[in-house]
């Protein structure tokens, strides 16, 4: 069974800031910082954050759903600001959830040049009789509020003569 679940947030920020985080070598390290609730470690596994990168990710122990997983950035595409996660050890893929496949895409999107909308959408192949376990498949807002947050808080000040 193929599905996908998504959720869109507009934000009042321009869509460059946003993606300049999101496709960001530096976004495992800085997530950590931005999500400490949810995720306990992200480990670089090969690569340096680039496209082909893969992380080992361990969520903490009060989350629900899959705890540990290896992922790999697929495709960052500067162009239509994309970003395509997808898992491709343990996670969902694990016997206990029994998905064939799962990925997590970013699209940052322009409104106008001071607004833009990050869409969070989580595609999926469960296999049949695992179906149940697509309840633990969400396609929340939390990341993508904690970055808009994130880049409101670093954006240069500007000051009158």
């Amino acid at each position: 069974m193929l599905a996908e679940v998504w959720s869109e947030l507009e934000v009042d920020l321009p869509a460059e800031e946003i993606w300049a985080v999101y496709s960001s070598p530096d976004l495992p390290r800085l997530i950590l910082d931005l999500l400490p609730t949810r995720f306990q470690s992200i480990d670089v596994l090969e690569g340096d954050g680039t496209q082909g990168t893969i992380l080992h990710i361990v969520l903490r122990p009060a989350n629900r759903g899959p705890l540990t997983w290896n992922e790999q950035f697929t495709r960052i595409d500067h162009t239509t600001r994309t970003k395509v996660v997808t898992q491709i050890e343990g996670g969902f893929l694990s016997d206990t959830y029994g998905f064939n496949s799962y990925a997590n895409m970013f699209t940052i999107t322009p409104r106008d040049s001071s607004s833009c909308v990050i869409r969070t959408t989580a595609s999926f192949d469960v296999k049949e009789g695992s179906e149940a376990n697509t309840s633990f498949v969400t396609a929340g807002w939390g990341m993508a509020r904690a970055v808009a947050n994130y880049v409101r808080a670093n954006r240069p000040t500007t000051t009158e003569a």
